[in-house]
């Protein structure tokens, strides 16, 4: 038996079914990251994309179903166990969410003070690494209300190193960034995850952003996953909703149930 065929899948979706009250937001969702993806969880704004970066978390807890990061099922984990799990996954935030009253070595040492002993010395040197390597080591005295959309989403990649994390999740990483900016980020990620080894999953709508990152990719729509794999088997999908999301067309069928509700009204 292979080493590879021994290495569990970094984190897997079994079967997830979730919904709050009566919506139902995930209907048999099942994925596997393996490790070193960069994994883009694609689909429209609203579809529950989000809602399994907060899986992984443990934030939420499914309705069934199973989330399982390694060898380890979340929903499943003691409080102290879940801490323990979260400190090997980084989260970088749609919005960056640095605290505001905190100037950028106090944000990217946040994970490190909370949820270590290593002294002020040994947290000071691990930011400054960080910073260095996503070129943000002159800002580190400068506060969130000084940065740019671009520098703020820097700093929230630095912080979401600092632990060595085995995986990473992004939310949305190009939001509200210009085409230049977004592209120098899809590159920073690119070449931090790989240069640091680390297992990515990337939720994003924006297709561009989404084509240069990904190794993988998985196209979410109603509530489940209807097709997965290469960024090149995404783009000779014959499924008509896969297709159209792609090609950006108002004609298809991810249009008719929204069309038929307006002209009901």
């Amino acid at each position: 038996m292979t080493d590879e065929a021994l290495t569990p899948p970094v984190v897997e979706l079994r079967d997830i079914h979730l919904k709050f009250e009566e919506k139902k937001v995930l209907q048999g969702v099942s994925l596997v990251v393996e490790p070193l993806d960069r994994l883009v969880i694609m689909g429209q704004s609203g579809s529950g994309k989000s809602t399994i970066l907060r899986l992984i978390l443990g934030i939420l807890s499914p309705t069934s179903g199973s989330v399982s990061f390694k060898q380890f099922e979340i929903s499943r984990l003691r409080h102290r166990k879940l801490q323990q799990i979260r400190a090997q996954i980084g989260m970088v935030y749609q919005y960056s969410a640095l605290l505001s009253s905190r100037n950028v070595r106090d944000n990217v040492a946040l994970p490190l003070e909370e949820l270590t002993k290593k002294s002020r010395k040994e947290i000071d040197e691990i930011v400054d690494e960080k910073l260095n390597l996503v070129g943000m080591i002159e800002t580190k005295d400068q506060m969130p209300s000084e940065l740019s959309g671009g520098m703020k989403k820097r700093i929230s990649l630095a912080r979401a190193l600092v632990m060595d994390p085995e995986l990473i999740l992004f939310d949305e990483p190009s939001a509200g960034l210009d085409p230049v900016i977004s592209s120098v980020i899809d590159e920073l990620i690119i070449s931090l995850t790989e240069n640091s080894q680390v297992t990515s999953v990337i939720v994003t709508h924006e297709m561009d952003s989404a084509f240069r990152v990904a190794t993988k990719m998985a196209m979410l729509y109603q509530g489940t996953i209807i097709e997965a794999g290469t960024p090149e088997q995404l783009k000779q999908s014959e499924n008509p909703v896969v297709a159209q999301f792609l090609s950006g067309s108002t004609e298809g069928p991810i249009l008719e149930g929204s069309q038929d509700a307006i002209e009901t009204k």
